[in-house]
């Protein structure tokens, strides 16, 4: 999909959480804890590895941000809006299976509702930077993505909600294999 605001990009990242918050609410600690293997990650696996991954993000967000600002790169009202898009990169490397790097594996520790805290945290940093977000234009602020290679900032915020939906998609298999 081709995204042409900043409005569009939220409605992506917003939408992508929504379905993510909904199929882990409600879990019991069985099913949050639950492996088919030993080698598999469980739902508060994958929920503390997204916490993680997305903490170090907003980070990184707000850096790129204060460097189109700083570089004066600006948006006036009514500028048309550079198209956006990963789709050419998960394409790419659709079905493929990745190892998160070890600072964003998860411990097997941190209970869901703290990683489902720690989504909300960085989520509501994410919507601070948005005013700026509006205001700066990011289509030059490029930093090497680990798997898509550089992307720029709008690209980043994307591919936020794609590494949602991508890890959604194996909670909701670890939810199927659970009913057996």
């Amino acid at each position: 999909m081709v995204y042409h605001s900043i409005a569009e990009i939220f409605g992506a990242l917003e939408a992508a959480r929504s379905r993510l918050t909904s199929s882990v609410e409600g879990l019991g600690e069985g099913q949050e804890h639950f492996r088919p293997t030993p080698e598999h990650w469980s739902v508060a696996d994958i929920m503390e590895h997204l916490a993680m991954a997305e903490a170090s993000s907003v980070k990184l967000f707000a850096k790129l941000v204060e460097r189109a600002e700083a570089e004066g790169r600006t948006r006036a009202e009514g500028d048309p809006f550079p198209p956006v898009s990963i789709a050419e990169q998960a394409e790419r490397h659709r079905g493929q299976k990745f190892q998160a790097p070890d600072p964003l594996r998860p411990t097997g520790r941190v209970p869901l509702a703290d990683s489902l805290a720690s989504l909300h945290d960085s989520l509501e940093r994410i919507r601070a930077l948005r005013p700026r977000l509006e205001r700066a234009d990011c289509a030059a602020q490029f930093f090497p993505h680990p798997i898509f290679g550089p992307l720029n900032l709008y690209q980043w915020l994307l591919s936020t909600a794609a590494h949602e939906e991508r890890h959604l998609a194996q909670i909701e298999a670890l939810k199927a294999e659970m009913k057996g």
